[in-house]
């Protein structure tokens, strides 16, 4: 469904100028009907992948296509949902107002059911008439999420959709993308934390640095994490990161960020 070829990103930073690399050489393909869960460090340029996936940016060297079309290409969008890191939505508008907008945005015929749907799925509805500067953190991530899922497109990509919710907020909205998983969504979403690997993902794909380490499935990677863990069974973390599956995913970042 997604192909990245070889994508680079650099951008000019300072008075002068610098080259500043943000994504380095990227090879990624997102499968059809699985969640690739894309996951890094803070300031691993998986904010920037998505961006040039979803054709905020464009790529500095490299291809990306989405179902055969060249990301740039506006019909590459025609069947995918974006939710950004964070949303923000007008003030003086209420949520229904601000969906509503969107559905007319969008080159097809949303009806009404069609958009309390959206609603219903992303748990927003009973605050369709809230204004929506009112809303706290989960709330507008939520509304975010029914104007992503309009239209009923085929590919849904996600950046930190979890980030900054509390843990109510954090397994309602996992049961949602349980339940677009369900539908055979093609979901690609990022994050950075560990936790989220196991539960939700078919295929985890690791980037640190710019550079993508790891893509696999999600069996396979749990493989090798049990030799791992076997490996270093005296030295296992505790705390935070006491799972096999979490104990490797962080020893490799930890080692490759270092390199």
């Amino acid at each position: 469904m997604i192909d990245i070829m070889n994508a680079t990103k650099y951008f000019r930073v300072g008075f002068f100028g610098t080259k500043k690399t943000a994504v380095e050489n990227l090879s990624l393909n997102i499968e059809e009907g699985k969640v690739t869960g894309f996951f890094g460090p803070n300031g691993a340029g998986k904010s920037t992948t998505i961006k040039m996936v979803v054709g905020l940016i464009n790529p500095s060297g490299g291809n990306i296509k989405i179902k055969g079309y060249p990301a740039s290409d506006c019909r590459s969008r025609l069947k995918l949902g974006y939710l950004p890191e964070n949303p923000s939505f007008p003030r003086g508008l209420k949520g229904i107002e601000i969906i509503n907008y969107y559905s007319k945005l969008l080159d097809k015929k949303i009806n009404k059911d069609e958009i309390y749907d959206a609603l219903k799925l992303a748990g927003i509805f009973y605050a369709k008439n809230i204004h929506a500067h009112k809303y706290s953190k989960g709330m507008t991530q939520r509304l975010a999420l029914a104007v992503s899922i309009l239209g009923d497109p085929e590919i849904l990509i996600f950046d930190e959709p979890l980030s900054g919710l509390d843990p109510v907020g954090r397994k309602e909205f996992k049961d949602i993308i349980f339940k677009l998983k369900k539908r055979k969504k093609t979901i690609f979403f990022s994050s950075h934390v560990l936790a989220d690997s196991k539960e939700l993902c078919d295929r985890i794909a690791v980037l640190v640095n710019g550079r993508l380490i790891k893509s696999e499935d999600l069996e396979d990677i749990e493989k090798e994490a049990a030799s791992y863990a076997e490996e270093k069974k005296d030295n296992l973390l505790t705390g935070e990161y006491s799972t096999p599956l979490e104990v490797y995913l962080y020893d490799l970042m930890l080692k490759s960020r270092k390199n």
